[in-house]
């Protein structure tokens, strides 16, 4: 049966057409990437679990687009990711940490922009910040720090608010008992007047 699809013209046709858009020359060379059959939003969450954060666009990039061997990228068209860092660096300044994960603006610019559905480096991806936040704003590493420190203090103010009411509660019941012990004692007390008197 495969054979029988394999040997149409029709099959023939579209598999020649296929292998001559994979072979097609841009910017110089063939687009590959070196990801292998993994999806990038695989790639992205490995990474995430070996870097400890969300990697940044260009770290992904470099990822799906060097060998893991020796990180040389496999085609000249690294000047692109050149061309962003710099561009990253002119737009928010050198201090990397206050740089977005991706910024699809500078990203668009140098790569080429959208051509038939896809963002060079990204696939059919429609917006790669989103895709490496999990969100659509470009919030820095500095500003996500900033925030899960906001939301740290938050809850411990919580916790500490909650072991007070705890400790309130326990002294509440603790001066209960101590109420009612007392109460106890003095029952006891009149008990053995009341004996003593004859009554």
């Amino acid at each position: 049966m495969i054979n029988e699809v394999w040997t149409t013209s029709k099959w023939k046709r579209l598999s020649q057409s296929g292998k001559n858009n994979r072979n097609k020359l841009e910017d110089g060379s063939v687009s590959k990437h070196t990801g292998g059959s993994i999806s990038i939003r695989q790639h992205k969450k490995r990474m995430q679990e070996t870097l400890k954060c969300l990697p940044t666009g260009v770290e992904l990039y470099a990822r799906l687009h060097t060998k893991q061997s020796t990180q040389e990228y496999i085609t000249p068209k690294e000047a692109k990711v050149q061309a962003y860092e710099s561009a990253m660096v002119a737009k928010f300044g050198d201090d990397t940490s206050c740089h977005p994960l991706l910024d699809n603006e500078t990203w668009c610019d140098v790569s080429g922009g959208v051509k038939k559905g896809r963002i060079y480096g990204f696939g059919s991806v429609s917006d790669p910040a989103s895709f490496l936040e999990g969100t659509s704003s470009t919030i820095t590493s500095q500003e996500m720090h900033g925030e899960m420190n906001a939301k740290d203090a938050e809850m411990e103010a919580k916790h500490q608010q909650m072991r007070e009411e705890m400790d309130a509660k326990a002294a509440t019941i603790d001066a209960k008992q101590q109420i009612d012990a007392k109460y106890e004692a003095m029952e006891k007390m009149y008990a053995a007047l009341q004996n003593m008197m004859g009554n």
